[in-house]
């Protein structure tokens, strides 16, 4: 990040910031091999500074935790064990997933202004934090993510946190500058690349409360902060914390709007207890799938019990909604034509089967507007040249089945005639199935034709008259 600063967690970027240096650790090296060169955010908790790993070459952040010196070496003590504690946590984590920030080191000094203060070498991000991106998504006057858009930052953030969920780890503070969004792209991954940042606060889970939640550590943010957190008797912070602001995160991903509009405590405090006035989508003005908007309800309830276990499980059941809701309608359902009574019935595309199937409708990361419609394919549309063949003798997926054909002898619906083996000829006499006799032109009812009566009357006459000649020509011949 060249030229800029990150702020309270790497995240937001000041131009040309120039950050005061409460430690006066710039231009100095700590355990002689890291080299810390400029402030680059502050925030509740420490002091971030970029640096340089001497013995690897390679650029760092270094991160001071401020506040902690009592002057008691006792609790010096006691606070440094706690951090090499949390210190090691992280290192495990980001070694379970590639999303979380890697720890590389860890320590503690008297600093050049006299404060002893505990420090952790991270790895340097390149890149901005996703609260920089919605800032600015604001200023420009977007609207809201797409779906699509949504899932594939989120992604990444819930692999994060449930590798730390897998081992009863929750990070209690997920929000939009934890979020950093790495500048470039991954060689063969597509998608924006994307780290969990401050695991800092994070606790181990044992019998639904965290070690030392009362400890110097603990820490949420108002705007993000969940309904336990906010009133501890509905309950304790844990892993369902994870999971309500992690679904506050899909909530301002598909808006482009914060959680909730009041600004003061009591109004926040309000917001995210009160049962009837949930943060969902839908509420906020995003027009998502009735799929969608029924997953972060549940994730968005005030008593934690009522939520999804953990992040693994409600980002499941969201890639699960997304996937059944391509092919439905979220406003209307599609019209139904009525069919002929003989017709066989329609074939049915299964949803996601074919792109003409899904619902045609604006991005689901939109602002709610007009009503969304189902496009219905065509009869005869192709489908993709990708599609595997399905196995003979089987249909495609998703259609329905065809009549089944009908019993020898028999014919199709509506047709009453019996039909006759292939190649076989009628009786003598008789007609094939179906088919009337036909009468022949100039003949009466009763077989007759006048035709074949005055035919065989010329015929008697030239018999008579060939008769009577034969008569007189012997008669003649006697004569002579």
């Amino acid at each position: 990040m060249t030229g800029t600063a990150w702020d309270k967690t790497w995240g937001a970027v000041n131009q040309g910031a120039l950050l005061q240096d409460p430690f006066g650790l710039a231009g100095t090296l700590l355990e002689g091999q890291y080299r810390a060169d400029a402030v680059v955010g502050e925030g509740g908790f420490g002091v971030v500074y970029r640096g340089r790993h001497l013995s690897l070459d390679q650029p760092i952040a270094i991160k001071v935790l401020k506040g902690l010196d009592g002057g008691d070496p006792r609790i010096n003590a006691l606070v440094l064990e706690k951090f090499r504690a949390e210190a090691r946590l992280l290192y495990t984590l980001s070694q379970s997933s590639l999303h979380i920030v890697r720890a590389l080191d860890f320590g503690a000094a008297t600093m050049p202004f006299g404060a002893w203060a505990p420090f952790m070498i991270l790895e340097w991000l390149e890149g901005r934090s996703l609260a920089d991106d919605l800032a600015e998504r604001r200023q420009r006057g977007m609207r809201g993510r797409s779906l699509a858009e949504a899932f594939a930052i989120l992604e990444p953030v819930a692999d994060g946190l449930a590798a730390a969920h897998v081992q009863q780890v929750a990070h209690r503070d997920v929000k939009p500058a934890n979020i950093f969004l790495l500048a470039g792209q991954t060689q063969g991954r597509p998608g924006p690349q994307v780290k969990v940042l401050d695991f800092g606060i994070a606790k181990i889970m044992k019998e639904g409360e965290s070690a030392g939640t009362k400890g110097t550590f603990a820490s949420f943010t108002w705007l993000y902060a969940t309904p336990e957190q906010l009133d501890p008797r509905i309950g304790a912070t844990g892993l369902a914390t994870d999971v309500y602001a992690f679904a506050l995160l899909v909530t301002e991903l598909l808006t482009d709007r914060r959680p909730v509009d009041e600004g003061d405590v009591v109004g926040i405090m309000r917001a995210a207890t009160d049962p009837n006035q949930r943060p969902t989508p839908r509420t906020r003005g995003a027009n998502v799938p009735d799929e969608i908007e029924a997953v972060c309800r549940r994730a968005l309830s005030v008593d934690p019990k009522d939520r999804f276990a953990s992040v693994s499980e409600l980002w499941a059941a969201l890639v699960a909604a997304r996937d059944g809701a391509r092919g439905s309608t979220t406003m209307q359902p599609p019209p139904v034509v009525p069919a002929h009574p003989h017709a066989p019935p329609p074939a049915v595309v299964a949803p996601g089967a074919h792109p003409l199937a899904a619902t045609h409708a604006a991005p689901p990361g939109h602002v709610a507007g007009p009503q969304r419609t189902t496009i219905t394919p065509r009869r005869g549309t192709p489908l993709p040249m990708t599609a595997p063949s399905p196995p003979l003798g089987t249909r495609p997926p998703g259609l329905a089945p065809m009549p089944p054909s009908p019993p020898p002898g028999t014919g199709p619906a509506g047709f009453h005639a019996p039909l006759m083996p292939y190649g076989a000829s009628p009786p003598p006499g008789t007609l094939p199935p179906g088919h009337a006799p036909r009468r022949l032109p100039f003949v009466r009812a009763d077989g007759t034709s006048p035709v074949a009566v005055v035919t065989i009357i010329l015929f008697v006459l030239a018999v008579l008259f060939a008769g009577s000649c034969a008569v007189i020509h012997g008669a003649c011949n006697a004569v002579g």
